[in-house]
């Protein structure tokens, strides 16, 4: 051997180590991480809970009496949705103009976050800011006759949200969801592409944001990237599990990318004000699905986040991971073990364990304590009649002394149509029974009769306008459809039993 062949060998076994060493630090690279991120500081009282207020007033009319005809044609119309994603706790509030075509309200927020303007907008919430609504009634559509302005950074997400979420957020599916796993793979590639490919851009400077507060971009920028995660949980969350051979295989492919992209999509405090009730619903049925299962088959909390960590390669205290904890436990003791408080008790100390970020246990904590409150104690909170309980007892009045089932619905509503097919037969093995099915829409009886007749569904049909439904939905804190409530003879609203039972007491 030559001294050439020999000295060739030498400088390939020397510089293997280093190419091998480059590529994997380009490999590296390849995913791009948020620069200047977060921007201000997150300090405790960031997260704090506090009153918003919003006001508003019709343009051109405020001052001035406005026939009560008019109001009526506005008043229980909009609604404020607050949704704590945390707890997975709403209330629901009624927006009421008065005469002078002004109003006011106080909502508390429980942390800084986005509030639904039923059924116009979005607008973000900070406690001690002011939000104000102005409505045009002249102009040619919705939107342009709804605007909202506000002080501090509730006034700067708010005007900034729309133009944001039209330039960065419209991800649209194009079912692709039904074309098979395999392409919806290809397609969640892709996604991931461009979501690193909108971090670059973060980095570079969106030109929308040039002008906000660090507080605001890091709020709209987290809310972007909220965003995208959310469209591609769709993706993987539509698809048929029967179609998928080995389910548990296919979801370990399709969230792989989620680990090296953690620290901004998952692990990030951020997400508590500037994600969404729809955000988190969304991942902790796709992303999350162990913690979803570990409650089901019963498993620690502990074991689901050690799955996430050993089949994703997530953090064991990953932000997210603990919302959706938190989430699934409050679901289950406030909707599943309403009446047996030492069930509740085990839930919420399984998963205090593994609540780490301080404001995710005092959450934990005030939400056991309206549980107990509520269930235990059972301290009833005397509230002002209200117009909602108005129209409610007069709508129910004529049958006093039944057990009363009550469905809220709409013909819009595919679940809502499924749910009295379903329950046709019930009905007519009860028609001699002192019970009444009463379901209630703001549907007129001759939209709603194409599909009540030729389906026999019997009952009592009762058409409400669509400001009662506003106040009646208010009453009830309901924002979605169909949402059923029962009564027993007595008039008492029950939510621990079902109407066989109420029959039998």
């Amino acid at each position: 051997m030559n001294k050439k062949t020999i000295l060739t060998i030498l400088l390939a076994v020397l510089l293997f180590p280093l190419g091998a060493e480059a590529k994997k630090k380009a490999k590296e690279e390849a995913v791009p991480q948020l620069t200047n991120y977060p921007s201000a500081t997150l300090d405790e009282q960031l997260f704090q809970g506090g009153d918003v207020v919003l006001k508003g007033h019709i343009a051109g009319l405020s001052g001035n009496d406005i026939p009560e005809e008019e109001l009526a044609k506005i008043n229980g119309r909009l609604s404020v949705i607050m949704h704590d994603y945390v707890t997975n706790r709403k209330e629901r509030s009624v927006i009421e103009f008065g005469s002078n075509g002004t109003f006011s309200l106080n909502i508390h927020v429980p942390h800084p976050m986005f509030l639904f303007i039923h059924p116009t907008s979005m607008v973000y919430a900070c406690p001690g800011d002011t939000l104000e609504l102005t409505i045009d009634p002249t102009k040619p559509t919705k939107e342009e006759g709804v605007t909202w302005t506000g002080t501090g950074v509730s006034g700067e997400v708010t005007r900034l949200y729309e133009k944001i979420h039209k330039a960065y957020c419209d991800i649209p599916l194009n079912y692709i969801y039904k074309k098979g796993p395999d392409s919806v793979m290809i397609w969640k590639d892709k996604q991931v592409e461009q979501l690193d490919d909108l971090v670059r851009r973060m980095n570079a400077g969106l030109p929308e944001l040039a002008e906000c507060s660090p507080l605001a971009s890091d709020i709209l920028r987290t809310h972007i990237l909220a965003q995208h995660l959310y469209s591609i949980c769709c993706g993987f969350e539509y698809q048929e599990e029967d179609s998928i051979p080995d389910i548990d295989s296919y979801w370990q492919r399709y969230f792989s990318f989620a680990a090296p992209r953690e620290k901004y999509l998952l692990d990030n405090p951020l997400l508590m004000i500037a994600g969404d009730f729809f955000f988190f619903n969304r991942v902790e049925f796709s992303l999350m699905r162990p913690l979803r299962f570990s409650h089901w088959e019963g498993n620690t909390c502990q074991t689901a986040m050690n799955e996430l960590r050993d089949k994703l390669h997530l953090s064991p205290t990953d932000f997210t991971a603990q919302v959706c904890q938190l989430r699934f436990s409050c679901y289950e003791i406030f909707n599943w073990y309403k009446n047996d408080n030492d069930k509740a008790a085990n839930i919420m100390a399984a998963t205090l364990p593994v609540i780490t970020h301080p404001e995710l246990c005092r959450h934990a904590v005030r939400a056991y304590r309206d549980y107990v409150k509520k269930y235990e104690i059972k301290v009833e909170e005397q509230k002002p009649q209200t117009k909602g309980d108005s129209i409610f007892q007069r709508i129910i009045e004529p049958y006093k002394g039944n057990v009363l089932y009550v469905d809220f619905w709409a013909m819009s509503c595919g679940p809502c149509r499924a749910k009295m097919l379903r329950m046709r037969d019930e009905v007519e093995a009860n028609k001699d029974k002192p019970v009444k099915y009463i379901y209630i829409t703001d549907d007129t009886p001759e939209k709603c009769r194409s599909f009540l007749e030729p389906n026999n569904i019997k009952g009592e049909h009762i058409h409400v306008t669509r400001q009662e439904w506003g106040y009646l939905s208010e009453k009830f804190n309901f924002s979605s459809i169909p949402f059923i409530v029962l009564f027993d003879k007595q008039g008492k609203q029950r939510d621990d039993t079902d109407v066989e039972h109420l029959l039998n007491e």
